[in-house]
């Protein structure tokens, strides 16, 4: 069937995204260790697993709340482009590349937007994974292979969440982990040799863009005979495409490429974020965070308490008046007598509702 409204996939899914947080955690200097456990709120023995879990929060939280969002995670390189297209491809900074400099300079200066530390923190280790998936720089007329589908064992939506999903789950087992954590260190350990080259240059981002973009091409486009196409993104709608055959040659050869994007993806965020804090969390710096966590915990009692409606999903809650109070789907929906009752269990406040 055709892809009539297609949806941009999740870049690398869960696992992936989990997998690159392991292996920048496992290289972070001790000055960056100390912000990143003070802006998440944890021990410096427990950051792995929390870089995993605000890994996946763009995805799971953000863009739910922001539809606005959806373009920071690809930036569309045609693949009849050259290098020097690449910027007009990014429009106002509107997409991953202009993202990640734009909250890598926001974490370095300590002005946040209305995600705060913890959510900006979460952005940045997000889409610097988004950006070594290759068809997240990449666009064929096709919305980055949305509207390619393929025929494979297991079965995958289109091309675009075969690389997203079934094709690190091929490495996994490869690998005979099954899970993200012992993969990311299996795959620091193969690419160990790599690391001092993976190094993250400032102002750089649109190499590692043209980079993934040209794996693409390679990779993906021409080694599986998908014709190139002129485009001016975004298309918009898909029109006809012809089924793909993702042969088992073909993952076995592409989970080797997503396993070394990965770990160069885990290795360069681990040197972006060493840059954005060379020198420990100060005692000041601690204060600031400490009086930020306390206003915020007061601001509960000013929410209102008439329909409080959560997410199941998200485990997030609105309020009337709160951008996503009235899209919020039905099977997601569960209501609160209160603000102070959703956060008892476990939910937290949209940040696109009135404070």
């Amino acid at each position: 069937m055709v892809l009539l409204i297609p949806i941009r996939a999740w870049a690398w899914g869960n696992d992936g995204h989990e997998i690159v947080a392991v292996i920048a955690a496992d290289n972070l200097t001790p000055a960056a260790q100390s912000h990143i456990a003070s802006v998440l709120g944890v021990p410096t023995d427990k950051i792995a697993a929390a870089m995993e879990a605000a890994s996946i929060r763009p995805d799971s939280e953000f863009r739910e709340e922001d539809p606005s969002t959806k373009p920071w995670h690809f930036i569309d390189i045609c693949l009849l482009d050259l290098r020097v297209d690449v910027p007009r491809r990014c429009p106002a900074g509107n997409c991953v590349t202009g993202k990640i400099d734009e909250y890598a300079q926001r974490l370095k200066a300590g002005r946040y937007d209305r995600w705060g530390a913890d959510g900006d923190l979460a952005l940045l280790i997000h889409l610097v994974a988004d950006l070594h998936q290759p068809l997240h720089a990449a666009n064929d007329e096709d919305l980055g292979g949305n509207c390619v589908l393929v025929d494979s064992q297991p079965r995958a939506r289109n091309l675009h969440a075969a690389w997203d999903t079934t094709i690190v789950r091929r490495l996994e087992r490869s690998i005979d982990s099954g899970k993200p954590e012992t993969t990311a260190h299996k795959l620091e350990q193969a690419y160990a040799s790599e690391k001092p080259a993976d190094a993250w240059i400032p102002g750089r981002t649109d190499e590692i863009a043209w980079e993934s973009n040209q794996i693409a091409r390679s990779d993906i486009y021409r080694a599986l005979g998908i014709p190139v196409e002129p485009c001016e993104p975004p298309a918009g709608l898909c029109s006809h495409e012809p089924e793909v055959d993702l042969s088992p040659g073909y993952l076995d050869r592409a989970s080797i490429i997503a396993g070394h994007q990965l770990a160069k993806a885990g290795f360069r965020l681990a040197s972006l974020l060493n840059e954005i804090w060379p020198q420990p969390v100060s005692a000041g710096e601690k204060s600031v965070m400490r009086a930020t966590d306390s206003a915020e915990g007061a601001s509960v009692s000013s929410k209102p308490t008439d329909t409080i409606v959560g997410n199941r999903r998200s485990h997030i809650y609105a309020w009337p008046g709160c951008g996503s109070y009235d899209t919020l789907a039905p099977h997601n929906r569960v209501v609160f007598p209160s603000a102070q009752a959703a956060e008892q269990a476990g939910y937290r406040a949209a940040y696109n509702c009135p404070r």
